[in-house]
């Protein structure tokens, strides 16, 4: 699903580029960046998901009762 693309490929593609700066430059600022995304795309695996595309849906279902009755451009 494209969702999970987003979500969570991509914050996993950048853990592991970030982890990667890190070991080529010696900075502690980028594992820390690098264990946050890697924090994050657990908590997408173990749950997080339906969150999300609770938020995403609601979103959508909003946005079509606040622009109900508008002129169509």
């Amino acid at each position: 699903m494209i969702f999970d693309l987003f979500f969570l490929g991509l914050p996993l593609a950048a853990a592991m580029c970030l982890a990667n700066l890190a070991l080529k430059d010696g900075d502690m600022k980028l594992w820390r960046c690098a264990f946050s995304f890697v924090a994050y795309s657990t908590f997408y695996l173990a749950g997080g998901r339906d969150v999300i595309l609770y938020i995403c849906c609601g979103m959508l279902i909003s946005h079509g009762w606040v622009s109900a009755g508008q002129v169509a451009p």
